[in-house]
């Protein structure tokens, strides 16, 4: 796969699927340092019995172990859905550089969202507003292939 945008998202993606196929919710993540991967995860909250274990938030800690740091400044981190409060917060605090993120929240079935809906209008922006982040933000790289994956995920739970 190209050190790209979107080789990278594909990589996230790839990720997704693994969740997906594992009964959790496809959502996956990647964390490239100067165009090489050094962190991947999917979603593993249904199947490991863990709320926190976000694909974003398992990259993060993965990344943590191996670079024995906990600044990743330069650091960009790909994501398939938006980042949850949580895991936008987590990001902030690891003081990556970038975030790119394939779907929207608004583009994420209601019945996979936590009691059926996005917990207020707090997001990503504010998260990183109260952190004084400067973090760049690119939205929508591969999304129409993340919302097949969402599409996919509910059908399966019919």
């Amino acid at each position: 796969m190209k050190n790209t945008t979107e080789g990278f998202m594909k990589i996230a993606i790839a990720e997704a699927r693994k969740g997906l196929n594992k009964g959790n919710r496809p959502f996956g993540s990647v964390i490239v340092r100067d165009g090489k991967v050094v962190a991947r995860a999917h979603s593993t909250a249904f199947s490991g019995h863990d709320v926190t274990a976000h694909a974003e938030l398992s990259a993060i800690k993965k990344c943590f172990r191996t670079a024995k740091t906990r600044d990743l400044k330069g650091c960009a981190i790909y994501a398939t859905g938006e980042p949850c409060l949580m895991c936008s917060a987590s990001i902030a605090w690891a003081n990556l550089s970038e975030l790119f993120i394939a779907a929207d929240h608004t583009d994420v079935p209601a019945s996979m969202q936590p009691a059926r809906k996005r917990p207020g209008k707090v997001t990503y922006k504010k998260i990183f507003r109260e952190f004084g982040s400067k973090i760049k933000v690119t939205k929508g790289v591969l999304r129409e292939e993340v919302i097949k994956l969402y599409q996919e995920f509910v059908k399966k739970q019919a």
